[in-house]
């Protein structure tokens, strides 16, 4: 095998990966088979040591070869431009490289020199490979994706995991890839190996693939079409849905035209014959009715009782029969007497019995149901092939397949219905509406027949609808009056029966018993002491009306606010839109101006009013028994024109003849409508009463708590007090002691040595004390008083009494 031995330097472009080669020169980047090549990555090498024979192996796969030979290291001169950046590489995986390293920024010298083994082929079946449309393993540059016999899902491929994938199969880069592509016939039947797919290179300097092996969640809808770029290729290629248009350029295929794979062609395949395509196409659809050979180059039409959508492989065979296939030719085939089949069967052996209880119908298309059923096939595994499902609103049962088929626009039906109803002048055909209006209706004489009467296809004559049957214009069938209704014969429509009576059996029968009421559907008996009000009604008790809560039962419901009880009917009834009421009323409370006549509310203000409740004034009532206005009594109020007095609400309370209540007042409690003063040490609202909590005491009315008057005083309060009281006791010591010391110098006679001094009259004295403003010792010197606030010695003062 031929040996070669490469530099491999990754270029960031669109792709993010890009390897070429380079020799010992630095300048080749594709040499032929020689010695030892460096391996340089975004303009720097890798350290040659302590890399494994696998991550090697991995280093020339992605290169393009077929595994790793031997190594080496050299030191050229030109290296000093090409620094070691990554050491401790290490590239592992059993399907595609997990290359994790560190970056380094080291000397040049001891840089990896690698030599790789040569591919003879491209791709391998027991790794990656291209299938063609065989599904054989193909040395074309294009082709499904394929890993070990099966295919590859691309949930996750990019143009980046592409491009390492055709390396590593030998190739250059993609040159275009697709994923979901229908490329041959068995595709479906292939084991999907590979998922989610991908492999990170932007950023990185060697790739890291991730990918799974579960196909739980994938479909051959994802599977991967890729296209390889073959080394040394310089012819144009254009990709599948185009041609080559001139040297370097590439048009789409045309509308009707197509291009399946990769091509130098100039020109498009046209589609065959019942097949269309649009612009840029790489395959051709079959026409509606039509399917694809299996050869892919002709669509057949499909055989009588079959049908097929658009760009359909094959035909479905109508219910009651199933495909038979014979080389290129198939028909739909007839089950057997007493046996159905649903749509889409393709063997005999889909032609099954119907349930105990039914029989095949129209064919073999389905069982056979009740009135208003139609036959539902069940999902495939189960076990019951199918059952009677009731049809819907708006759902009919079909007399051609005998399932549930939805109303036409415009028509309408109840549930469990056999027919759809049209609007008005149209009829109902059996299908579908026609119009039986106007001079060119082609109806027939169904347009003739009116309500309560159909068209009887057998006397083709308008027959009357039989008793508790119904029917509008231009019926062609009488439909029976739906439960709990009856109607004579030629009726156009059903009506319940009456109060005071019960339906059983499409009967009405009036309630026997003394204490029964009936709704028109059932009898009952009234609870015990509440007789019957009338023959629908129970009574009830004051603030609760009767109400039918289902179509068998009834019971007394406490009527909500904006309700009152109806006096006649003993409902609840909704009060006018301008009144109101609270839970549990008999009546409903009018605004100003406007009076309550157990009806609606009346204006009282109006000169045409003959209600005698316009009579009463506020606090009073009309009182039904005497007709007289009467005061209302204690803890009750009323408005104007009253017709009743309505008790105050919780907290409040009111003496007799009150237009209002009022709350309890404050220091009071509330208690079955008695207003009570709170307690010693407890305060209150009106409505309840609470204790003080420890260290304060009610307030004189009661209404809140407070703290005592020693307490109340705060720190701040006290910390000022002693502070003022410190202040006053200074000043008084302060002034005290200014008084003694003034009193010690008027108190004091001082003498006075002078041992030297000389008098006017030439003598000397010593020791003189000096007693009086004329003494000789007038002469003397004035000593300076002592300084305010300092201490007074006796010998250092002087009297001076001049």
């Amino acid at each position: 095998m031929l040996q070669l031995i490469f530099l491999a330097i990754l270029i960031n472009g669109s792709a993010g990966y890009n390897f070429h080669l380079m020799d010992t020169s630095a300048y080749n980047r594709y040499p032929p088979g020689r010695s030892y090549y460096l391996l340089v990555v975004d303009g720097g090498t890798v350290y040659y040591s302590g890399i494994s024979t696998e991550s090697k192996n991995w280093l020339c796969r992605m290169l393009g070869y077929q595994s790793y030979y031997t190594q080496n290291t050299y030191s050229y001169s030109w290296q000093q431009n090409f620094p070691i950046r990554y050491t401790n590489l290490e590239c592992a995986g059993s399907v595609v490289p997990q290359c994790r390293y560190q970056e380094t920024a080291n000397y040049y010298s001891s840089a990896l020199y690698i030599y790789c083994n040569a591919r003879s082929q491209y791709g391998d079946t027991s790794n990656f490979y291209l299938a063609d449309r065989s599904g054989a393993h193909t040395q074309q540059d294009y082709g499904l994706l394929m890993y070990n016999g099966g295919t590859v899902s691309g949930k996750k491929f990019d143009q980046a995991t592409a491009d390492l994938i055709c390396y590593i199969m030998g190739y250059k880069d993609a040159m275009s890839w697709m994923v979901g592509r229908k490329y041959f016939t068995d595709q479906k039947n292939l084991r999907i190996r590979i998922t989610d797919l991908n492999c990170m290179t932007k950023d990185r300097a060697f790739p890291l693939c991730t990918y799974g092996t579960d196909a739980a969640n994938s479909t051959h809808d994802e599977d991967v079409w890729l296209w390889c770029d073959k080394p040394n290729t310089n012819n144009l290629v254009c990709p599948p849905g185009h041609r080559k248009y001139s040297s370097n350029r590439c048009f789409e295929c045309s509308a009707g035209t197509y291009s399946p794979d990769p091509t130098s062609s100039s020109s498009c395949s046209s589609c065959p014959t019942h097949s269309t395509s649009l612009a840029g196409s790489t395959f051709c659809s079959c026409n509606e009715g039509t399917y694809m050979n299996s050869a892919g180059n002709r669509c057949l039409t499909c055989p009588e009782k079959s049908t097929s959508k658009k760009g359909s492989t094959f035909c479905s065979c109508a219910a009651g029969t199933y495909l038979y296939t014979s080389g290129e030719e198939i028909s739909c085939v007839q089950c057997p007497g007493g046996k159905v089949s649903k749509e889409g069967s393709t063997a005999p052996a889909d032609c099954v019995d119907c349930p105990s209880g039914t029989a095949p119908i129209n064919n073999g298309q389905a069982c056979s149901c009740d009135e208003g059923y139609g036959w539902e096939w069940s999902n495939d595994g189960e076990e019951e092939i199918g059952y009677c499902k009731p049809c819907l609103a708006n759902f009919y049962k079909s007399k051609i397949n005998g399932t549930c088929a939805a109303c036409p626009k415009l028509a309408t039906s109840p549930p469990l219905s056999g027919e759809c109803q049209c609007p008005s002048g149209m009829s109902w055909d059996g299908e579908s509406c026609m119009n039986c209006q106007g001079t060119n209706n082609t109806a027939g004489g169904v347009c003739d027949c009116l309500a309560g009467s159909f068209w009887n296809e057998e006397t083709s004559s308008c027959n009357n609808c039989p008793r508790n049957h119904f029917s509008g214009n231009f019926s062609t069938k009488c439909t029976k009056c739906p439960i709990n209704t009856i109607s004579i014969s030629q009726s156009a429509e059903c009506s319940p029966c009456s109060k005071g009576s019960s339906w059983q059996n499409y009967t009405c029968t009036q309630c026997e018993e003394e204490e029964e009421v009936g709704n028109g559907v059932v009898c009952i008996a009234c609870p015990d002491g509440f007789p019957p009000l009338n023959n629908d009604t129970c009574s009830c008790d004051k603030g609760y009306g009767w109400e039918w809560s289902t179509n068998k039962e009834g019971s007394c419901k406490a009527c909500p606010a904006n309700f009152y009880k109806d006096k006649d009917q003993g409902t609840c009834v909704r009060c006018p839109h301008e009144a109101t009421s609270l839970p549990l009323s008999q009546d409903c409370q009018c605004p100003s101006g406007l009076s309550w006549d157990g009806r609606g509310c009346v204006d009282c203000g109006s000169s045409n009013s003959t209600a005698g409740v316009c009579d009463c004034l506020p606090g009073t009532f009309k009182s039904e028994e005497s007709g007289q206005c009467e005061p209302c009594p204690k803890n009750h109020f009323s408005g104007k024109f009253a017709t009743v007095c309505m008790m105050c609400p919780v907290f409040t309370v009111s003496v007799p003849q009150s237009a209002e209540c009022t709350s309890c007042p404050k220091g009071y409690s509330w208690e079955n409508y008695t207003c009570t003063e709170c307690p010693e040490n407890h305060v209150g609202n009106g409505a309840t009463c609470s204790v003080c909590p420890e260290g304060t005491s009610p307030s004189k009315d009661k209404t809140i708590c407070q703290k005592s008057a020693v307490d109340s005083l705060s720190v701040g309060s006290l910390v000022l007090c002693v502070l003022i009281i410190i202040v006053v006791v200074g000043i008084i010591f302060v002034t005290w002691r200014e008084r003694q010391a003034r009193k010690v110098l008027e108190d004091i006679q001082l003498t006075y040595q002078a041992e030297s001094s000389t008098l006017s009259g030439g003598g000397k004295v010593k020791g003189r004390r000096c007693m009086c403003p004329s003494c000789p010792c007038s002469e003397v010197p004035k000593p300076a008083l002592p300084e305010r606030g300092k201490a007074v010695e006796q010998d250092d003062v002087y009297a001076n009494f001049s």
